[in-house]
C-alpha cells in the first residue's frame, strides 16, 4: 500500500508551517476540511458497491447514466464488459477535484492513488471471490478506473 503524506502537497505544507509554532496535518484538517469534508471524502473514496447484470459498479455514478445512455454504450463496447465497467466506474481527478496550476502534479496523482487504495479495499470487503481491478491510468490526467478483466 502506498504512504500518503499530505506535507508532500504544497497547500497543506505551507498551511501547517505558517502556524506559529508550526501546526500539524490534523490540525489542517480540523480548521480548513472539517467534518462535512472528511464524511464527503469518505463518500467518494468508500462508495456503495452494486452488482448488476454480472457486472460489478459504484452505486453513485452508475445512477448517474440513463437506462439509454448504459444500452448506447452496451451495444458500442459489444461484450467487452470490462471496458463497460471502467466508463462507469472511473474518477477522474481533474474534473472531480479542484486542482491547482495546470497539469499534473505529485498532489494529484497522491489523490488519484488515495482514491485507488479505497477502492481496491471496499472492493476486496465487498466483492472478495471477483477479481475486481483498480487502476491509475493517465487519460485526462490521473484517472482512477475500476473493473473486473473479460474472461
Amino acid at each position: 500500500m502506498r504512504r500518503f503524506d499530505a506535507m508532500e502537497d504544497p497547500t497543506v505544507a505551507a498551511w501547517v508551517n505558517g502556524l506559529e509554532p508550526s501546526g500539524t496535518v490534523g490540525l489542517y484538517v480540523k480548521y480548513k476540511v472539517g467534518v462535512a469534508g472528511l464524511v464527503a471524502v469518505a463518500d467518494i473514496a468508500f462508495p456503495e458497491l452494486i452488482e448488476v447484470d454480472g457486472l460489478v459498479f459504484i452505486k453513485a455514478r452508475y445512477s448517474g447514466f440513463s437506462q439509454k445512455t448504459l444500452d448506447d454504450w452496451r451495444e458500442r463496447l459489444g461484450d467487452d464488459r470490462a471496458a463497460l465497467s471502467r466508463v462507469v466506474n472511473h474518477f477522474v481527478v481533474w474534473d472531480e477535484i479542484e486542482v491547482e496550476g495546470e497539469g499534473s502534479d505529485d498532489s494529484d496523482n497522491m489523490a488519484a492513488e488515495f482514491i485507488a487504495e479505497c477502492w481496491r479495499a471496499r472492493a476486496a470487503a465487498d466483492f472478495p471471490d471477483r477479481n475486481i481491478v483498480v487502476e491509475v491510468v493517465d487519460q485526462y490526467g490521473p484517472t482512477v478506473v475500476m473493473y473486473e478483466p473479460n474472461a
